[in-house]
Protein backbone atom coordinates (compact mmCIF):
# COMPACT_ATOMS: atom_id res chain seq x y z
CA UNK A 1 0.00 0.00 0.00
CA UNK A 2 1.00 3.29 -0.84
CA UNK A 3 2.27 5.56 2.20
CA UNK A 4 2.36 8.64 -0.04
CA UNK A 5 -0.03 10.20 -2.50
CA UNK A 6 1.82 9.42 -5.52
CA UNK A 7 -0.10 9.89 -9.38
CA UNK A 8 0.34 8.43 -11.75
CA UNK A 9 0.42 5.26 -9.19
CA UNK A 10 3.82 3.76 -9.51
CA UNK A 11 4.07 0.00 -10.93
CA UNK A 12 5.81 -1.44 -8.07
CA UNK A 13 6.48 0.08 -4.48
CA UNK A 14 7.54 -1.05 -1.70
CA UNK A 15 7.92 0.06 1.97
CA UNK A 16 11.60 0.08 3.70
CA UNK A 17 12.80 0.06 7.17
CA UNK A 18 14.04 3.42 8.34
CA UNK A 19 13.63 7.67 7.05
CA UNK A 20 15.63 10.26 5.93
CA UNK A 21 15.33 13.65 6.85
CA UNK A 22 15.80 16.42 3.90
CA UNK A 23 16.70 20.25 4.61
CA UNK A 24 17.83 22.87 3.20
CA UNK A 25 21.50 22.25 3.56
CA UNK A 26 20.99 19.03 1.76
CA UNK A 27 22.81 18.23 -1.35
CA UNK A 28 21.41 17.43 -4.93
CA UNK A 29 23.89 15.64 -6.45
CA UNK A 30 23.87 14.53 -9.81
CA UNK A 31 25.89 13.32 -13.16
CA UNK A 32 25.98 15.90 -15.65
CA UNK A 33 23.61 14.01 -17.80
CA UNK A 34 21.10 14.70 -14.99
CA UNK A 35 21.82 18.25 -14.08
CA UNK A 36 17.64 18.88 -15.71
CA UNK A 37 16.21 16.76 -13.06
CA UNK A 38 18.56 18.06 -10.29
CA UNK A 39 17.44 21.72 -11.29
CA UNK A 40 13.54 20.70 -10.98
CA UNK A 41 13.81 18.96 -8.15
CA UNK A 42 16.49 22.14 -5.90
CA UNK A 43 14.17 24.76 -7.65
CA UNK A 44 11.38 23.07 -5.38
CA UNK A 45 13.90 22.66 -2.41
CA UNK A 46 15.41 25.95 -2.45
CA UNK A 47 17.95 24.45 -0.56
CA UNK A 48 21.80 25.68 0.50
CA UNK A 49 24.17 23.26 0.39
CA UNK A 50 25.90 22.58 3.39
CA UNK A 51 28.66 19.85 4.02
CA UNK A 52 27.97 17.23 6.26
CA UNK A 53 23.90 17.56 5.84
CA UNK A 54 23.46 14.70 3.54
CA UNK A 55 23.16 14.32 0.24
CA UNK A 56 19.62 13.56 -2.80
CA UNK A 57 21.95 11.38 -5.51
CA UNK A 58 21.03 10.82 -9.27
CA UNK A 59 22.46 8.12 -10.51
CA UNK A 60 22.89 7.20 -14.27
CA UNK A 61 23.03 3.05 -15.05
CA UNK A 62 22.93 1.49 -18.14
CA UNK A 63 20.04 -1.16 -19.12
CA UNK A 64 16.81 0.86 -17.99
CA UNK A 65 14.04 0.98 -20.08
CA UNK A 66 13.50 4.27 -22.00
CA UNK A 67 11.51 6.66 -19.11
CA UNK A 68 11.82 4.28 -16.03
CA UNK A 69 13.57 4.84 -13.36
CA UNK A 70 13.98 3.93 -9.23
CA UNK A 71 13.97 5.69 -6.20
CA UNK A 72 15.10 4.37 -3.02
CA UNK A 73 15.19 6.42 0.53
CA UNK A 74 16.67 4.33 3.64
CA UNK A 75 18.54 6.08 6.78
CA UNK A 76 21.49 6.08 4.52
CA UNK A 77 19.96 8.99 2.05
CA UNK A 78 17.95 9.05 -0.79
CA UNK A 79 19.01 7.63 -4.87
CA UNK A 80 17.18 7.96 -8.08
CA UNK A 81 18.59 5.83 -10.29
CA UNK A 82 17.92 5.96 -14.60
CA UNK A 83 19.28 5.76 -18.08
CA UNK A 84 18.19 8.58 -19.50
CA UNK A 85 17.39 12.11 -18.77
CA UNK A 86 13.40 11.33 -18.53
CA UNK A 87 13.50 9.03 -16.44
CA UNK A 88 15.90 10.81 -14.26
CA UNK A 89 13.06 13.89 -14.29
CA UNK A 90 10.12 11.33 -13.90
CA UNK A 91 12.00 10.11 -11.00
CA UNK A 92 12.51 14.11 -9.55
CA UNK A 93 8.97 14.55 -10.16
CA UNK A 94 7.96 11.28 -7.87
CA UNK A 95 9.81 12.69 -5.09
CA UNK A 96 8.99 16.24 -5.52
CA UNK A 97 5.54 14.78 -4.97
CA UNK A 98 6.67 12.86 -1.98
CA UNK A 99 8.11 15.33 -0.18
CA UNK A 100 5.16 17.57 -0.45
CA UNK A 101 3.69 15.07 1.79
CA UNK A 102 6.38 14.43 3.77
CA UNK A 103 6.41 15.16 7.60
CA UNK A 104 7.68 18.40 8.43
CA UNK A 105 9.49 20.15 11.44
CA UNK A 106 11.98 23.25 11.88
CA UNK A 107 11.95 23.16 8.57
CA UNK A 108 12.88 19.79 7.31
CA UNK A 109 11.05 17.33 5.96
CA UNK A 110 11.07 13.81 6.93
CA UNK A 111 10.62 10.53 3.87
CA UNK A 112 9.83 7.38 5.08
CA UNK A 113 11.86 4.65 3.69
CA UNK A 114 10.52 3.01 0.65
CA UNK A 115 11.80 1.70 -3.13
CA UNK A 116 9.90 2.24 -5.98
CA UNK A 117 10.35 0.59 -9.63
CA UNK A 118 8.58 2.66 -12.33
CA UNK A 119 8.05 2.70 -16.07
CA UNK A 120 5.19 4.19 -18.38
CA UNK A 121 2.96 1.98 -20.32
CA UNK A 122 2.69 4.36 -22.83
CA UNK A 123 5.72 6.16 -24.80
CA UNK A 124 3.40 8.49 -25.90
CA UNK A 125 1.25 10.20 -23.33
CA UNK A 126 -0.27 13.58 -24.71
CA UNK A 127 -2.60 16.27 -24.30
CA UNK A 128 -3.82 18.12 -27.34
CA UNK A 129 -4.71 22.08 -26.92
CA UNK A 130 -7.19 24.07 -29.72
CA UNK A 131 -5.70 27.39 -29.95
CA UNK A 132 -7.80 28.02 -33.49
CA UNK A 133 -10.96 28.19 -32.00
CA UNK A 134 -9.77 30.23 -28.69
CA UNK A 135 -6.42 31.71 -28.10
CA UNK A 136 -5.06 31.70 -24.24
CA UNK A 137 -1.29 33.03 -24.97
CA UNK A 138 1.83 31.73 -23.60
CA UNK A 139 1.55 32.09 -19.89
CA UNK A 140 -1.60 29.65 -20.12
CA UNK A 141 0.59 27.22 -22.35
CA UNK A 142 3.10 27.51 -20.05
CA UNK A 143 0.96 26.82 -16.97
CA UNK A 144 -0.33 23.87 -18.90
CA UNK A 145 2.98 22.54 -19.42
CA UNK A 146 3.49 22.76 -15.93
CA UNK A 147 0.70 20.47 -14.80
CA UNK A 148 1.72 17.80 -18.00
CA UNK A 149 5.57 17.57 -16.40
CA UNK A 150 3.50 17.13 -12.93
CA UNK A 151 1.58 14.24 -14.12
CA UNK A 152 4.82 12.38 -16.33
CA UNK A 153 2.47 13.85 -19.85
CA UNK A 154 4.91 14.10 -22.54
CA UNK A 155 3.29 15.21 -25.82
CA UNK A 156 1.79 18.35 -26.51
CA UNK A 157 -0.47 18.53 -29.37
CA UNK A 158 -1.26 21.97 -30.08
CA UNK A 159 -3.56 22.41 -32.88
CA UNK A 160 -2.81 25.87 -34.76
CA UNK A 161 -5.05 26.28 -37.50
CA UNK A 162 -8.68 25.47 -38.72
CA UNK A 163 -11.61 26.95 -39.62
CA UNK A 164 -11.78 29.85 -36.85
CA UNK A 165 -8.29 30.85 -36.95
CA UNK A 166 -4.73 30.53 -38.41
CA UNK A 167 -2.37 30.88 -35.24
CA UNK A 168 1.05 31.02 -36.35
CA UNK A 169 3.10 34.30 -37.72
CA UNK A 170 4.06 33.10 -40.87
CA UNK A 171 6.62 35.80 -43.39
CA UNK A 172 6.60 33.81 -46.29
CA UNK A 173 2.57 34.72 -46.40
CA UNK A 174 1.89 37.24 -44.38
CA UNK A 175 -2.00 37.46 -45.23
CA UNK A 176 -2.47 34.34 -43.33
CA UNK A 177 -1.86 36.40 -39.85
CA UNK A 178 -3.51 39.78 -41.45
CA UNK A 179 -6.78 37.92 -42.55
CA UNK A 180 -6.50 34.18 -41.33
CA UNK A 181 -5.45 35.12 -37.92
CA UNK A 182 -8.61 37.66 -37.63
CA UNK A 183 -12.17 36.99 -37.18
CA UNK A 184 -15.19 39.10 -36.36
CA UNK A 185 -16.19 37.87 -33.02
CA UNK A 186 -14.75 36.34 -30.14
CA UNK A 187 -17.52 33.68 -29.23
CA UNK A 188 -19.32 31.77 -31.74
CA UNK A 189 -22.66 31.28 -32.23
CA UNK A 190 -24.63 27.94 -31.99
CA UNK A 191 -25.76 25.62 -28.91
CA UNK A 192 -28.32 28.22 -27.77
CA UNK A 193 -25.36 31.37 -27.32
CA UNK A 194 -25.10 34.19 -30.09
CA UNK A 195 -21.97 35.88 -31.20
CA UNK A 196 -20.20 37.70 -28.60
CA UNK A 197 -17.44 39.92 -28.41
CA UNK A 198 -15.32 42.30 -30.54
CA UNK A 199 -13.00 41.56 -33.47
CA UNK A 200 -10.81 38.65 -32.48
CA UNK A 201 -7.38 38.70 -33.90
CA UNK A 202 -4.87 36.81 -32.37
CA UNK A 203 -1.77 34.50 -33.33
CA UNK A 204 1.92 33.28 -31.90
CA UNK A 205 5.30 35.37 -33.15
CA UNK A 206 7.78 32.95 -34.35
CA UNK A 207 10.06 33.90 -31.49
CA UNK A 208 7.12 33.21 -29.15
CA UNK A 209 6.54 29.76 -30.45
CA UNK A 210 10.75 28.66 -29.97
CA UNK A 211 10.08 30.22 -26.18
CA UNK A 212 7.33 28.27 -25.78
CA UNK A 213 9.06 25.35 -27.59
CA UNK A 214 12.10 25.58 -25.47
CA UNK A 215 10.24 25.82 -22.41
CA UNK A 216 8.56 22.66 -22.64
CA UNK A 217 11.33 21.02 -23.49
CA UNK A 218 13.09 21.31 -20.14
CA UNK A 219 10.27 19.61 -18.59
CA UNK A 220 10.76 16.78 -21.36
CA UNK A 221 7.18 17.78 -23.42
CA UNK A 222 7.24 17.30 -27.18
CA UNK A 223 5.44 19.92 -29.10
CA UNK A 224 3.61 18.44 -31.93
CA UNK A 225 1.92 21.13 -34.02
CA UNK A 226 -1.16 20.77 -36.36
CA UNK A 227 -2.31 22.67 -39.44
CA UNK A 228 -4.88 20.98 -40.30
CA UNK A 229 -5.42 20.49 -43.96
CA UNK A 230 -7.49 19.67 -46.46
CA UNK A 231 -10.85 20.76 -44.49
CA UNK A 232 -10.82 22.71 -42.16
CA UNK A 233 -8.94 24.90 -43.58
CA UNK A 234 -11.63 28.43 -44.19
CA UNK A 235 -9.14 30.65 -42.38
CA UNK A 236 -6.27 30.01 -44.91
CA UNK A 237 -8.76 29.92 -47.96
CA UNK A 238 -10.11 33.39 -46.36
CA UNK A 239 -6.73 34.54 -46.85
CA UNK A 240 -5.89 33.30 -50.11
CA UNK A 241 -9.45 32.25 -52.27
CA UNK A 242 -7.34 31.11 -54.77
CA UNK A 243 -6.05 27.63 -53.59
CA UNK A 244 -9.63 26.77 -53.22
CA UNK A 245 -11.33 24.86 -56.32
CA UNK A 246 -13.39 28.03 -56.79
CA UNK A 247 -11.27 30.82 -56.22
CA UNK A 248 -13.82 32.19 -54.33
CA UNK A 249 -14.33 35.06 -51.25
CA UNK A 250 -14.40 33.10 -47.94
CA UNK A 251 -14.00 34.38 -44.17
CA UNK A 252 -12.95 33.01 -40.65
CA UNK A 253 -15.52 31.47 -39.37
CA UNK A 254 -17.22 32.58 -36.37
CA UNK A 255 -19.31 29.29 -35.66
CA UNK A 256 -18.98 25.83 -34.72
CA UNK A 257 -19.01 23.26 -37.50
CA UNK A 258 -18.02 21.14 -40.67
CA UNK A 259 -18.05 23.32 -43.70
CA UNK A 260 -17.36 23.23 -47.22
CA UNK A 261 -14.26 25.24 -47.79
CA UNK A 262 -11.46 22.91 -49.25
CA UNK A 263 -8.00 22.90 -50.56
CA UNK A 264 -7.86 21.92 -54.75
CA UNK A 265 -6.27 18.68 -54.75
CA UNK A 266 -6.03 19.00 -58.36
CA UNK A 267 -4.13 22.59 -58.04
CA UNK A 268 -0.28 22.52 -57.91
CA UNK A 269 -0.08 26.01 -56.15
CA UNK A 270 -1.53 23.98 -53.47
CA UNK A 271 1.67 21.78 -52.98
CA UNK A 272 3.63 24.69 -53.80
CA UNK A 273 1.86 26.59 -50.93
CA UNK A 274 2.26 24.11 -48.62
CA UNK A 275 6.01 22.89 -49.13
CA UNK A 276 6.97 27.03 -48.68
CA UNK A 277 4.42 26.99 -45.24
CA UNK A 278 6.00 23.79 -43.62
CA UNK A 279 9.36 24.75 -44.65
CA UNK A 280 9.06 27.80 -42.32
CA UNK A 281 7.22 26.07 -39.74
CA UNK A 282 8.89 22.80 -38.97
CA UNK A 283 12.37 24.64 -37.79
CA UNK A 284 10.08 26.31 -35.32
CA UNK A 285 8.96 23.04 -33.38
CA UNK A 286 12.10 20.10 -32.18
CA UNK A 287 9.46 17.18 -32.62
CA UNK A 288 9.83 14.89 -34.80
CA UNK A 289 6.66 14.42 -35.76
CA UNK A 290 3.71 16.92 -37.21
CA UNK A 291 0.09 16.83 -37.68
CA UNK A 292 -1.45 17.20 -40.93
CA UNK A 293 -4.98 16.92 -40.03
CA UNK A 294 -7.28 15.36 -42.70
CA UNK A 295 -10.33 15.33 -40.32
CA UNK A 296 -13.99 15.70 -41.65
CA UNK A 297 -13.69 16.68 -45.22
CA UNK A 298 -16.53 14.58 -46.25
CA UNK A 299 -18.63 17.84 -47.14
CA UNK A 300 -15.20 19.46 -49.26
CA UNK A 301 -15.59 16.33 -51.41
CA UNK A 302 -18.53 17.18 -53.26
CA UNK A 303 -16.55 19.99 -54.26
CA UNK A 304 -13.52 18.04 -55.79
CA UNK A 305 -16.12 16.11 -57.60
CA UNK A 306 -17.48 19.28 -59.80
CA UNK A 307 -13.62 20.98 -59.74
CA UNK A 308 -12.19 20.57 -63.40
CA UNK A 309 -8.54 20.23 -61.32
CA UNK A 310 -9.40 17.41 -58.93
CA UNK A 311 -11.23 15.20 -61.74
CA UNK A 312 -8.50 15.48 -64.07
CA UNK A 313 -6.07 14.17 -61.30
CA UNK A 314 -9.17 11.48 -60.27
CA UNK A 315 -8.72 10.51 -63.80
CA UNK A 316 -5.20 10.57 -64.31
CA UNK A 317 -4.22 8.48 -60.71
CA UNK A 318 -6.81 6.33 -61.95
CA UNK A 319 -8.95 6.84 -58.83
CA UNK A 320 -12.18 5.39 -57.77
CA UNK A 321 -13.71 8.58 -56.06
CA UNK A 322 -12.79 11.86 -53.57
CA UNK A 323 -12.17 9.71 -50.76
CA UNK A 324 -9.36 8.32 -52.62
CA UNK A 325 -8.31 11.83 -53.54
CA UNK A 326 -7.56 12.71 -49.79
CA UNK A 327 -5.84 9.71 -49.85
CA UNK A 328 -3.63 11.30 -52.97
CA UNK A 329 -3.45 15.02 -51.19
CA UNK A 330 -2.58 13.43 -47.90
CA UNK A 331 0.53 10.97 -49.66
CA UNK A 332 1.69 14.59 -50.89
CA UNK A 333 1.29 16.24 -48.05
CA UNK A 334 3.19 13.74 -46.05
CA UNK A 335 6.04 13.69 -48.87
CA UNK A 336 6.43 18.06 -48.10
CA UNK A 337 6.66 16.86 -44.51
CA UNK A 338 9.06 14.01 -44.81
CA UNK A 339 11.17 16.21 -47.02
CA UNK A 340 11.70 18.43 -43.43
CA UNK A 341 12.59 15.70 -41.26
CA UNK A 342 9.05 15.15 -39.66
CA UNK A 343 7.10 12.11 -39.59
CA UNK A 344 3.08 12.57 -40.15
CA UNK A 345 0.45 12.46 -38.19
CA UNK A 346 -3.37 12.15 -39.47
CA UNK A 347 -6.86 11.39 -38.47
CA UNK A 348 -8.18 7.72 -38.47
CA UNK A 349 -11.57 8.69 -40.50
CA UNK A 350 -9.41 9.99 -43.70
CA UNK A 351 -6.52 6.97 -43.70
CA UNK A 352 -6.62 4.08 -45.42
CA UNK A 353 -4.64 1.25 -46.81
CA UNK A 354 -3.12 3.82 -49.82
CA UNK A 355 -1.52 5.43 -46.85
CA UNK A 356 2.41 5.38 -46.92
CA UNK A 357 3.04 3.42 -44.03
CA UNK A 358 5.32 6.28 -41.93
CA UNK A 359 2.12 7.84 -41.52
CA UNK A 360 0.85 7.69 -37.70
CA UNK A 361 -2.97 6.87 -37.65
CA UNK A 362 -4.90 9.28 -34.62
CA UNK A 363 -7.77 7.24 -33.54
CA UNK A 364 -10.70 9.60 -32.66
CA UNK A 365 -13.62 8.26 -33.95
CA UNK A 366 -15.32 4.57 -34.12
CA UNK A 367 -17.62 4.61 -37.48
CA UNK A 368 -14.84 2.63 -39.02
CA UNK A 369 -13.35 1.00 -35.59
CA UNK A 370 -12.60 -2.36 -37.66
CA UNK A 371 -10.85 -0.26 -40.69
CA UNK A 372 -8.67 1.60 -37.48
CA UNK A 373 -7.42 -1.80 -35.40
CA UNK A 374 -6.40 -3.12 -38.97
CA UNK A 375 -4.98 -0.32 -39.79
CA UNK A 376 -2.62 -0.68 -36.11
CA UNK A 377 -0.80 -3.71 -37.70
CA UNK A 378 0.21 -1.24 -40.18
CA UNK A 379 1.45 1.58 -38.77
CA UNK A 380 2.00 3.40 -35.15
CA UNK A 381 -1.04 4.15 -33.80
CA UNK A 382 -2.07 7.33 -31.65
CA UNK A 383 -5.95 6.16 -29.28
CA UNK A 384 -7.98 9.50 -28.33
CA UNK A 385 -11.33 7.82 -28.58
CA UNK A 386 -14.14 10.70 -28.72
CA UNK A 387 -15.74 8.58 -26.25
CA UNK A 388 -13.42 8.51 -23.34
CA UNK A 389 -10.74 11.49 -23.67
CA UNK A 390 -12.73 14.30 -25.24
CA UNK A 391 -12.22 16.30 -22.45
CA UNK A 392 -15.04 19.24 -24.17
CA UNK A 393 -17.73 17.39 -24.01
CA UNK A 394 -19.54 17.48 -20.35
CA UNK A 395 -18.83 15.64 -17.40
CA UNK A 396 -22.59 13.53 -17.43
CA UNK A 397 -21.36 12.06 -20.69
CA UNK A 398 -17.44 11.42 -20.38
CA UNK A 399 -17.35 11.30 -16.16
CA UNK A 400 -14.26 11.21 -14.01
CA UNK A 401 -14.78 6.99 -13.70
CA UNK A 402 -15.29 6.57 -17.66
CA UNK A 403 -11.69 8.29 -18.18
CA UNK A 404 -10.07 6.02 -15.59
CA UNK A 405 -12.00 2.77 -16.77
CA UNK A 406 -10.11 2.80 -20.24
CA UNK A 407 -8.69 -0.55 -21.36
CA UNK A 408 -7.65 -1.06 -24.98
CA UNK A 409 -7.80 -4.40 -24.86
CA UNK A 410 -11.76 -4.01 -24.49
CA UNK A 411 -11.53 -1.10 -27.30
CA UNK A 412 -9.81 -4.30 -29.64
CA UNK A 413 -5.79 -2.66 -29.42
CA UNK A 414 -2.78 -3.50 -27.92
CA UNK A 415 -3.05 -7.22 -29.65
CA UNK A 416 0.58 -8.64 -30.46
CA UNK A 417 1.63 -6.63 -33.62
CA UNK A 418 0.18 -4.16 -32.95
CA UNK A 419 1.91 -0.95 -33.12
CA UNK A 420 0.03 1.51 -30.17
CA UNK A 421 2.29 4.30 -29.30
CA UNK A 422 0.38 5.79 -26.43
CA UNK A 423 -3.08 7.96 -25.73
CA UNK A 424 -4.10 11.72 -26.07
CA UNK A 425 -6.72 13.88 -24.26
CA UNK A 426 -8.02 16.16 -26.73
CA UNK A 427 -9.28 20.02 -25.60
CA UNK A 428 -11.44 21.30 -28.28
CA UNK A 429 -12.10 25.15 -27.77
CA UNK A 430 -15.24 25.87 -29.84
CA UNK A 431 -17.10 26.85 -26.40
CA UNK A 432 -13.74 27.00 -23.87
CA UNK A 433 -13.18 30.40 -24.26
CA UNK A 434 -11.35 31.22 -20.79
CA UNK A 435 -8.20 29.63 -19.07
CA UNK A 436 -11.00 28.91 -15.93
CA UNK A 437 -12.90 27.07 -18.49
CA UNK A 438 -9.52 25.15 -20.04
CA UNK A 439 -8.90 24.05 -16.34
CA UNK A 440 -12.49 23.02 -15.57
CA UNK A 441 -12.42 20.67 -19.00
CA UNK A 442 -9.08 19.63 -17.90
CA UNK A 443 -9.37 18.84 -14.03
CA UNK A 444 -9.59 16.35 -12.66
CA UNK A 445 -10.31 14.30 -15.79
CA UNK A 446 -6.21 14.58 -16.81
CA UNK A 447 -5.48 13.50 -13.39
CA UNK A 448 -6.86 10.54 -14.55
CA UNK A 449 -5.93 9.95 -17.44
CA UNK A 450 -2.21 10.62 -17.01
CA UNK A 451 -2.95 7.53 -14.58
CA UNK A 452 -4.33 5.38 -17.32
CA UNK A 453 -1.51 6.67 -19.71
CA UNK A 454 1.64 5.52 -16.82
CA UNK A 455 0.13 2.80 -14.93
CA UNK A 456 -0.31 -0.78 -15.98
CA UNK A 457 -3.73 -2.43 -15.74
CA UNK A 458 -3.31 -4.48 -13.42
CA UNK A 459 -1.75 -1.85 -11.10
CA UNK A 460 -5.22 0.31 -11.38
CA UNK A 461 -7.77 0.33 -9.17
CA UNK A 462 -10.52 3.33 -9.26
CA UNK A 463 -11.53 3.28 -5.30
CA UNK A 464 -7.66 3.94 -4.71
CA UNK A 465 -7.27 6.74 -7.40
CA UNK A 466 -10.04 8.37 -5.72
CA UNK A 467 -7.94 8.52 -2.33
CA UNK A 468 -5.25 9.74 -4.09
CA UNK A 469 -6.69 12.23 -5.65
CA UNK A 470 -7.96 13.53 -2.73
CA UNK A 471 -4.74 14.67 -1.79
CA UNK A 472 -4.01 16.40 -5.29
CA UNK A 473 -7.24 18.28 -5.66
CA UNK A 474 -5.69 20.17 -1.86
CA UNK A 475 -2.73 20.53 -4.65
CA UNK A 476 -4.69 22.19 -7.44
CA UNK A 477 -6.62 24.45 -4.52
CA UNK A 478 -3.25 25.92 -3.93
CA UNK A 479 -2.18 25.92 -7.28
CA UNK A 480 -5.20 28.03 -8.16
CA UNK A 481 -6.44 25.55 -10.81
CA UNK A 482 -10.39 25.37 -11.34
CA UNK A 483 -10.68 21.80 -11.27
CA UNK A 484 -14.45 20.81 -11.83
CA UNK A 485 -15.93 19.93 -8.45
CA UNK A 486 -18.62 18.07 -10.92
CA UNK A 487 -17.36 14.64 -11.87
CA UNK A 488 -20.11 11.63 -12.58
CA UNK A 489 -22.42 10.43 -15.42
CA UNK A 490 -26.07 12.11 -15.48
CA UNK A 491 -27.62 9.00 -16.41
CA UNK A 492 -30.38 9.20 -19.64
CA UNK A 493 -28.49 12.56 -20.91
CA UNK A 494 -28.87 12.60 -24.52
CA UNK A 495 -30.15 16.56 -25.18
CA UNK A 496 -27.75 18.43 -26.48
CA UNK A 497 -25.61 20.27 -26.28
CA UNK A 498 -22.92 17.85 -24.99
CA UNK A 499 -20.47 20.32 -24.67
CA UNK A 500 -19.40 22.59 -21.74
CA UNK A 501 -20.11 25.81 -23.13
CA UNK A 502 -17.46 27.40 -21.12
CA UNK A 503 -18.57 29.62 -17.83
CA UNK A 504 -21.86 29.60 -19.46
CA UNK A 505 -22.36 25.78 -19.25
CA UNK A 506 -24.84 24.53 -16.12
CA UNK A 507 -22.00 22.19 -14.79
CA UNK A 508 -19.98 24.80 -14.95
CA UNK A 509 -22.24 26.91 -12.58
CA UNK A 510 -22.72 23.76 -10.67
CA UNK A 511 -19.19 23.55 -9.83
CA UNK A 512 -18.48 27.27 -9.04
CA UNK A 513 -21.44 26.64 -5.84
CA UNK A 514 -20.10 23.87 -5.00
CA UNK A 515 -16.60 25.77 -5.06
CA UNK A 516 -18.40 28.19 -2.81
CA UNK A 517 -19.45 25.80 -0.43
CA UNK A 518 -16.35 24.63 0.46
CA UNK A 519 -14.92 28.07 1.31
Amino acid sequence: MLKYNIIPKPNRYQSLEGAYTVSSGTEVLCVQQFVSAGNFLTEYLKTKPVSGEGAIKFRKTDGMSPESYTLKVTNDGITVTASDERGAFYGAVTLKMILMQAQKQDGKATVNGLFIEDKPHYGYRGLQMDESRHFFGKEVVKRVLDQMAMLKLNTLHWHLSDDQGFRIESKAFPLLNEIGSRRQYAGFKGMGLDYRGEEYYHYYTQDEIREIVAYAKKLYIDVIPEIDIPGHTSAILAAYPALSCKGEETTVKCENGIFEEILCAGNEEVYDFLDKLFAEICPLFESRYFHIGGDEAAKGHKIWDTCPKCQAVVKEQGLKDAKELQGYFMSRANEIVKKYGKTAIAWNDCINDSFDESIVCQYWISHNLGAVRKQAYKRDLIMSPDSHFYFDVKYARIPLKKVYKFNEVKAGFGKPGQRIRGIECEHWSEWIDTEDALQFAMFPRAVAFAEVAWTELENRRYKDFKKRLAWYKTYMQKKGINYSRVEKRTWGVKALPIYHLGKDGKEYQKSEALKAKEN
